[in-house]
């Protein structure tokens, strides 16, 4: 969540940043974006945890590769499958449950959204090439998914997590 003020202008002005959550699981995380206003929201109903809040978005990651963005007018799917050690393919795909809703919220113009963030991904990986970059640390309130993710791979590929 912390690129999104930075990269996703239209999003972040239909998104309520300052309220924006993420909340971790063992092998996956959560992020619940609200809405600004009166944008479109999540009908939920009473018995769901989130039941009175102004839901945009639910964006959920599944260690190692995918990601599961719902909307109130469906879900779309990204798979990221690295090909070389610099080199990665994303694909997106989407699933359309109501298209009344299509152009209304977080999930307007998701093609863009998209775009912005494969762009930004690489303009990281330039700098973090660079010679002059130097690894910082984790905003805690801002990037628990990012440090989540870093704390997964660590663990796997130093063999600390046992396969079922």
């Amino acid at each position: 969540g912390f690129h999104i003020p930075f990269v996703h202008n239209d999003l972040n002005d239909v998104l309520d940043y300052g309220n924006y959550e993420t909340v971790l699981s063992e092998f996956c995380n959560l992020q619940i974006g609200y809405a600004e206003g009166t944008d479109e929201v999540f009908e939920l109903p009473e018995d769901h945890v989130d039941y009175g809040k102004d839901v945009a978005a639910y964006y959920f990651w599944v260690f190692p590769n995918m990601m599961f963005n719902f909307y109130p007018w469906g879900v779309s799917v990204n798979l990221v499958q690295p090909l070389e050690i610099s080199r990665t393919k994303v694909s997106f795909l989407s699933y359309v449950y109501d298209a009344s809703k299509l152009n209304k919220g977080a999930g307007t113009g998701l093609h863009k959204v998209e775009m912005e963030d494969e762009a930004v991904v690489e303009s990281v990986n330039r700098g973090i090439r660079s010679k002059y970059y130097q690894a910082g640390r984790f905003s805690p309130t801002r990037e628990k998914g990012v440090h989540h993710f870093h704390t997964l791979l660590a663990r796997f590929l130093n063999g600390e997590v046992e396969s079922k």
